[in-house]
């Protein structure tokens, strides 16, 4: 039986921080040191471990994916914008990160050079780019494989590839991937309505005071049109703040692929 043919597009930045974390460990440093390795060797070393650990949780993701599907393009997008548009908007975007650890910078720059169909923009961060593509093509033409919730904005086929902890009847443990999902544009006009009440703690996003994901949802969900929930979304900012509207068109702007 010949497989439906897909463009798989990545979130590759949560790929990155998994590719780099405890890549090395302190004491193969200090012996590679004691040993007479040159910085800049030591350096490349922990750049191609990176590198290779990236290349395995890739091709292993699109290996589960294989199994549905027959891949015919990856394209692999990437958060390095200096120039944030959503700084402009807000400029405490993102402010309650922790800056990142060079290696993510450093082997994210690596990649971007050296890794095939990788993309990144000054402006706009990988989901803005994934978005984008999205866009300029047919909506059963591709999977987007990430394990960002944003991203569900996004109607079409997912695959979040975040491996969740289960155990056989024998008590070992296993990983299972959290797998594919088909978004309906319903399904992203209510996540979306979701994350302007409920905001994002990660981007430092404020929603609605005292409105967290259940109650968000209950309020969503109890509309039946795109007006009914717009409404919904206004009476309760109405409850904050006389400059509500402000805060609404700032956090639709922040919020919405652009």
């Amino acid at each position: 039986m010949k497989m439906e043919s897909k463009i798989v597009l990545f979130d590759a930045d949560s790929l990155v921080y998994q590719s780099i974390y405890k890549v090395i460990s302190f004491g193969e440093i200090r012996d590679m040191l004691k040993s007479g390795k040159l910085r800049f060797e030591i350096e490349m070393e922990i750049l191609q471990r990176g590198y290779d650990r990236f290349e395995k949780i890739s091709f292993d993701i699109l290996n589960e994916i294989e199994e549905h599907f027959h891949v015919e393009k990856t394209m692999y997008f990437f958060t390095k914008c200096k120039n944030n548009f959503r700084k402009e908007i807000d400029p405490q975007y993102k402010a309650n990160r922790k800056k990142p650890n060079r290696w993510i910078s450093e082997l994210r720059n690596y990649l971007i050079e050296y890794w095939n169909n990788s993309f990144a923009h000054d402006e706009y961060e990988a989901d803005d780019l994934i978005f984008y593509n999205a866009q300029l093509l047919n909506v059963n033409d591709y999977i987007i494989c990430s394990i960002d919730k944003d991203l569900k904005q996004i109607e079409g086929l997912h695959f979040d590839y975040y491996q969740l902890k289960r155990y056989d009847e024998n008590g070992e443990e296993f990983k299972v991937r959290k797998g594919f999902k088909n978004m309906t544009k319903t399904d992203c006009e209510n996540l979306l309505c979701e994350l302007f009440l409920v905001g994002d703690a990660c981007d430092n996003i404020k929603g609605v005071k005292g409105i967290g994901e259940v109650k968000a949802k209950k309020i969503i969900y109890s509309k039946n049109s795109t007006y009914g929930k717009f409404r919904a979304i206004c009476e309760a900012y109405k409850t904050e703040s006389e400059f509500w509207k402000e805060k609404l068109r700032m956090n639709y702007k922040l919020l919405k692929f652009q």
